[in-house]
């Protein structure tokens, strides 16, 4: 497996669409994870609000890092897949990355209440659960992640770590309303489903392996994880919305697993409609 670092906005194919106006502009994707260090490559204007859920800081910062380059995919000015989106950064993640899920439900609540107020179509949570309770899909986590579905808002969630093992996706990704995103090339790693035997996780994938990104405090790092792989299906949901913004999240789910491709040596129940196709979704 090759360990040439993987640069978003090239490896995904999206260079031609932002040259075309095609840039997330007006659309907000609120990203759950550690925060997000102040970094050249997004431009403070687009980050709409801060809102620390650990520590209730008021400055914007991120202690564990994970965050940053989560953002970065997305979103980064000369690197990201939609980087003219507009951002919220709710901090869930301590700065050893743990959260619980009460702390997580209460971000959950804030966006319920402020979606409208920022704009927020789109929600990143690039973590992910294994404990016994969170392993049942009707667990107490995607009972309130469901309401941000129902709400109308697209929920892209990481398949989790635990693969290649059939049954490992993590919670939320266990839920069956979100978009579930793994990793083509991290198939040593990326969980799989089924979720149950009518319902097969993830429904997409895209690049999780050696993936660059924001660096917390400047520059950029290299990480790998289905935690990188969910911001490129965000960024590309961005797109889609700047284009279409009237469709719906139940249209964009249909729409992305619409316009993907197989990966011809990954069983099913690891990629689900496979790597999206650029060309097929903004055509």
């Amino acid at each position: 497996m090759s360990a040439v670092s993987k640069i978003p906005a090239i490896v995904s194919g999206v260079i031609p669409f932002h040259e075309q106006g095609i840039t997330g502009k007006k659309v907000t994707i609120a990203v759950m994870d550690s925060g997000l260090t102040p970094h050249r490559d997004i431009n403070s204007k687009r980050i709409l609000t801060f809102k620390d859920f650990v520590y209730e800081k008021n400055r914007i910062y991120d202690d564990y890092s994970h965050g940053t380059h989560v953002t970065g995919i997305a979103a980064a000015n000369r690197i990201g897949i939609a980087p003219d989106c507009d951002l919220v950064i709710l901090k869930v993640l301590d700065n050893h990355g743990n959260s619980d899920t009460d702390l997580f439900i209460h971000a959950i609540k804030w966006i319920l209440d402020y979606h409208i107020i920022y704009n927020i179509r789109i929600v990143n949570i690039s973590i992910g659960g294994n404990s016994k309770e969170l392993k049942s899909e009707n667990n107490r986590l995607n009972i309130w992640i469901k309401k941000l579905w129902e709400r109308g808002i697209i929920v892209c969630c990481s398949a989790g770590n635990n693969g290649p093992d059939a049954d490992s996706i993590s919670a939320p990704g266990n839920c069956r309303e979100v978009i579930t995103v793994g990793s083509y090339d991290g198939s040593h790693f990326s969980s799989a489903g089924p979720l149950s035997p009518f319902i097969t996780k993830p429904e997409l994938v895209a690049p999780g392996y050696h993936v660059l990104s924001l660096k917390a405090g400047g520059g950029y790092t290299i990480k790998s994880g289905t935690s990188m792989s969910v911001p490129f299906i965000s960024g590309y949901c961005a797109l889609l919305l700047q284009i279409r913004p009237n469709y719906s999240n139940d249209e964009v789910k249909s729409r992305l697993m619409d316009s993907a491709y197989n990966v011809p040596y990954l069983p099913y129940n690891m990629q689900g409609a496979g790597i999206v196709s650029l060309n097929r979704l903004l055509s």
